[in-house]
């Protein structure tokens, strides 16, 4: 017989993490209450793992989250976008210098333009960097998607130690997942507040027709860096 799960953390409502985590355990007593240990068996998980998923004091990493659900005899297909929602969240609310409303902004409008106040290169920088947090990604996370760059060179530009150039901006739009017309968004803004690379940024997006937009934003996953010229 399983034991008794230890009391979720006191919160109100809107508390996604401890919702979800009271989800989990629903779950798992849907499926009859099955032991931790049967449940570690049945996926290869460890028991701690599986017992800080439904905790509600840390939210697990993905694959635990799947091997929970199907350990309890249900698809996890249903489960990756509440487990997003509640990472997204999570990232929204220890956003830093104040940038939390833009980061609302994107997962409200589902649009990742650049923000209003970005009136200089390192504002633009700033609004980068939020943006990799918003998707979850370290530096070297952004070097692994978009090979043409290292991760000293997107932390120098990031941190605004070095200027931010079309080249760059576009390498970290792609690892990104921004759509073909949010980068053109990115790109002007550029060469709004950095004349100097006006002309490169006119040069790249002349180079990027609808089908090879469409090709650079393909899911995560791809080789090579094809704004490089």
């Amino acid at each position: 017989m399983a034991r008794p799960m230890n009391p979720l953390p006191d919160s109100g409502p809107q508390d996604k993490l401890v919702v979800f985590a009271a989800d989990l355990r629903a779950l798992r007593t849907k499926a009859g209450k099955p032991t931790l240990a049967e449940m570690a068996r049945r996926t290869g998980a460890s028991v701690a793992a599986l017992s800080n998923a439904h905790s509600g004091r840390r939210l697990p990493r993905w694959q635990t989250v799947e091997n929970y659900v199907r350990a309890c005899g249900a698809e996890s297909s249903g489960w990756r976008s509440r487990w997003d929602s509640v990472q997204l969240a999570q990232r929204i609310a220890h956003a830093q210098d104040g940038h939390a409303p833009l980061m609302k902004r994107w997962a409200s409008t589902r649009q990742l333009t650049p923000p209003q106040w970005a009136r200089t290169g390192a504002d633009l920088a700033r609004a980068l960097d939020q943006m990799r947090h918003f998707r979850g990604l370290s530096l070297r996370g952004l070097a692994r998607r978009t090979p043409g760059f290292s991760h000293h060179t997107y932390g120098a530009v990031l941190r605004g130690d070095r200027p931010v150039t079309a080249d760059v901006l576009l390498a970290i739009l792609h690892s990104c997942g921004v759509q073909p017309d949010e980068t053109r968004r990115w790109m002007q803004a550029l060469a709004r507040v950095r004349p100097a690379e006006e002309l490169r940024v006119r040069t790249l997006l002349s180079r990027l027709p609808e089908p090879r937009m469409r090709a650079l934003h393909m899911p995560h996953g791809g080789r090579g860096n094809p704004m490089r010229p």
